[in-house]
């Protein structure tokens, strides 16, 4: 049985109780496209751990299926890595969708 850190076990206690209630905004306006369903993946994401080319240490956030979803800046050791790993737990756990699109041009 693998060993979770202690620092981590609250945040991912948090991360499940928000997990089951999905939180999906009102339209932002005319132009808004409407979420029909938000639905969970059948196999958990990961968090990935891994050397940077230049030193430390970077968090690779995958899906079910493998596929990289984000990728973090580079931590020093891999205490702060564990860390940033449980600020994007935090957030995301806590976190509501915030539609941008109609306030802001597309990007080149």
């Amino acid at each position: 049985m693998p060993k979770i850190s202690p620092v981590l076990l609250p945040a991912a206690k948090l991360a499940h109780a928000f997990r089951a209630v999905p939180r999906v905004p009102e339209p932002a306006g005319s132009g808004a496209v409407q979420v029909a369903e938000v639905r969970s993946p059948s196999t958990p994401g990961k968090f990935e751990l891994v050397r940077a080319e230049g030193g430390g240490y970077l968090i690779r956030i995958l899906d079910g299926s493998g596929a990289v979803l984000a990728l973090s800046r580079t931590y020093q050791d891999k205490t702060a890595a564990v860390r940033g790993v449980e600020a994007v737990r935090e957030c995301a756990a806590t976190s509501h969708i915030s539609d941008q699109t109609a306030r802001t041009p597309p990007l080149p």
